[in-house]
Order: C-alpha cells, then structure tokens, then sequence
C-alpha cells in the first residue's frame, strides 16, 4: 500500500486577539524526557452521510479553536533569557496534511508496526514545529489521523487532554482553560537534592553492549498478551507473593517483571552485569499537594529498578515484580522535590538526560505504560477509534504497553529490540510456570 501526502499547511489559533507574546520555561520534567516527536495513530472506520472533505474541514477548523487556549503547540522552542529552555506562545502554528492511502483500513490491520505506520504520520524529525497532523483517507472511506506531538510540550495525560478537547471543538462543546506556567515542578530558590537520582544517571556502557551493536539490526514488534494471559501472569506473581509473605503487586508490576525477564533471557547477558528497567511515573497524585487540573506540560518522572542479571533470571517472577514494585514506591513527595533539584543542578548538561533516535539501551529498559490514556475514547463526531497507538517505537530496549484494539482487556507489548534477541523473546515470552 502507498500513502500519498499533500502539501502541508500551517493552522494558527483562531482567535489571536487576546494573546500576549509569552515565554513558558519547561519544568524539569519537560527535560528529562526524550527530545523527540511521538507518533500516535487514531484510526476510524468509514461513516455513513461523513465525506472525507467534511472530515478535514471539521477537523481542521476546530484545531485552530483549540488552539486559542492551548497555545503552547502552535508556539516554538526557545531559550529565554535565563538560558532555560522554553517554549516561546508565538502562534506559529502546527503542520497539517491531507493524504490518500491506495488501500483499505482492513489491509492494514491489527495495525502492527512497519514504515506503512510510520506514513500515516507528518514526517517531524528536526523541524521546528512541535504538533504535525496528517489525515489519510482510504479507499474504504476509513481514515486514519496521525498525530506527531513534541515530548517536551506535554506528556501522554497532557497530550491526551488536548487531543479530547480537539474532538470537543469539532462537537462545539466549551474548552477548559489551561496554565500556561509551569512552577509545580520547578526547582526550589536554592536548590537541594537529598537523594542519588541514580535513574537520571545514564550507565557506562557494558561489555556485552559493546560489540558491534551499532551493526545489528533491530526488529520492532507488537506482542499481544491476551486478558487471559495477562491474569496469569499476575496469578503467578500473586501466588509466589503469598507464599514468601509478600504484599501483591499491581498487573503493570508484574507484566513488567515478566518483560524484563524474559528480555534479560533473550539477550543473553552475563550474570554479573547490572540491568536497570527505567519507568515513567506519572506524579500528578504523588505530589503534596497534588498538581491542580489545570496545570499543562510533562508531569512524570523516572523510577529505576535495578539487579543483576543472575538474580532477575533465576530469582522467580515475583522478585523481578518486587523490584519494579519498589522503584515506583519509593516516588513519594520528598522524593520527587528533590529529583526536580537533582535535575536543576543537572541542567546545562541536559544532553544527558535525553534520549535520541539512535539510543541502544541493552541491557536495560525502558518502559511507559499508555494503559491508563482513554485512546479509544476519542470521538471527533464520526465514532471512537478502531485502533489507537503508537506510530513507531524509536529506540532499543523501549516498551510502550497499549490497550489492544481488541478492547477486551488484552494489553499490546510494542516494543524494539535486536532481532536476534526479539527471535528469541518471542519465543519465551508467552511462557509462564504454573
């Protein structure tokens, strides 16, 4: 199948009467996350009585309106006067492209990753945008709406606080208004870190990393782990928690340990190399007192948890689940507070906290968790989503977990790894001891 983009053009706000020229400096969430656009695809089934042209003008007409209030995705990256980075509310605008698939939305499905996904996203890599929409038509009359949104704008509650009210403004419903400052997770006057942030430490480089990884081709695959298999998983963990007296842990915990079990196994690492799963915590609730519903940007930090590799192999799942389980615990009020200073002093060597496209993460992780986002619950006027997710996973040793387009509970593992090692995960990641 070939998808073929029209011209893009640029949508400002609508209503550029009361804006005033403003600087927005990102917090130190906004910069420990990764410098890159993410893609996210909204895929729809044809509608009777809605043409594609309807669609477009709908669409594109309410992304100028709500762009009056969210303002910081029609803005620019800048550096304000203090040497911060910020995000400069110039009304620049976002991109958006029409285009036209020679196929049906069922050739595509279950929509596994590949360039064709990739195509039905704006291309973004180094542009100065930070929102790129493109809307595919296809021969079905189904459509496809492809959103690559900058990172360091807003994280994925953020991102999808946007995107519902996007879908508000083609129903004509009222906006909420947003803060456009960032001072919940700014540093304190004098900042004041009490703890080893080893999270935003990245690890010399191992060994076995070493060789020849920049040579070795990565596969990316989505696996899918049924309801039922997701419950086993968790079953397993829960019961080896009774046994040893130890509290449950949540089906993400323990998802996760299995990932970064079975992982561990297929790359084949020697058992006395350190290997960390890093995770995306949103701390909106972790905070005291917690951040207000207004507050628009990145709202996450990084728990780490760390082993061996002999432990995490031999040890059975419930340890690899009690590792992660203690890493996201440990992300308290005090905790946080002095993350955000760690990263202050941290700041004029940012390039450290970022990750970019070329990143190897072995023997490590990273995973963040989509399941919480109401993905399938975005409705423009014309129905909810037949499959919402990622475009592209960007990076080796990147997980992002996703609600299956099954919608019965499954959860879609999407991740990259080196192909020899995904051969052989595939292999063992549906196995689970009784």
């Amino acid at each position: 199948m070939k998808i073929e983009r029209g011209l893009p053009r640029l949508v400002k706000p609508a209503d550029r009467s009361n804006a005033v020229p403003k600087v927005v400096p990102l917090s130190s969430s906004d910069l420990v996350v990764p410098r890159l656009h993410v893609g996210v695809i909204f895929a729809y089934k044809a509608s009777k009585g809605v043409s594609f042209d309807h669609v477009v003008q709908v669409l594109e007409g309410a992304l100028g309106r709500v762009l009056t209030e969210y303002r910081e995705w029609a803005g620019r990256l800048v550096i304000d006067e203090t040497g911060r980075p910020a995000i400069e509310l110039n009304d620049d605008g976002v991109v958006f492209v029409e285009a036209v698939a020679d196929g049906c939305l069922q050739d595509v499905f279950p929509f596994d990753p590949s360039p064709l996904l990739q195509s039905m996203v704006p291309p973004s890599r180094g542009v100065p945008e930070l929102l790129l929409v493109q809307v595919t038509k296809f021969k079905c009359g189904g459509l496809t709406l492809g959103v690559a949104r900058y990172h360091q704008v807003a994280d994925g509650t953020g991102a999808s606080q946007f995107m519902n009210a996007w879908a508000s403004a083609c129903k004509g419903l009222p906006l909420s208004s947003i803060r456009h400052d960032r001072a919940a997770l700014m540093p304190r006057d004098q900042p004041t870190p009490t703890f080893d942030h080893i999270e935003y430490v990245i690890p010399l480089p191992k060994p076995d990393a070493e060789v020849t990884s920049n040579n070795r081709p990565v596969a990316t695959k989505k696996i899918r782990f049924s309801f039922d298999m997701v419950k086993k998983i968790k079953s397993k963990a829960v019961k080896e928690n009774d046994e040893r007296g130890f509290p449950t842990y949540s089906t993400f915990e323990s998802l996760t340990g299995h990932l970064w079990r079975c992982i561990t196994k297929a790359r084949g690492l020697s058992g006395d190399i350190e290997t960390r799963t890093t995770i995306f915590c949103d701390v909106r609730r972790r905070l005291t007192p917690s951040i207000s519903e207004d507050y628009y940007g990145n709202a996450i930090f990084h728990s780490c948890a760390r082993t061996f590799v002999t432990q995490l192999t031999e040890e059975p799942l419930s340890y690899a689940a009690g590792v992660v389980h203690a890493s996201i615990k440990r992300l308290d009020n005090d905790y946080i507070r002095s993350a955000i200073d760690y990263i202050e002093h941290r700041r004029q060597n940012t390039a450290s906290f970022g990750r970019t496209l070329s990143t190897v993460l072995s023997p490590d992780l990273k995973v963040t968790s989509w399941l919480q986002m109401p993905l399938y619950k975005l409705d423009f006027g014309w129905g909810t989503p037949v499959y919402a997710g990622p475009a592209h996973v960007p990076f080796e040793g990147l997980i992002v977990l996703n609600a299956s387009h099954t919608q019965d509970g499954s959860v879609d593992a999407i991740l990259t790894l080196f192909e020899d090692d995904m051969a052989k995960f595939e292999n063992i990641c549906f196995e689970v001891p009784n």
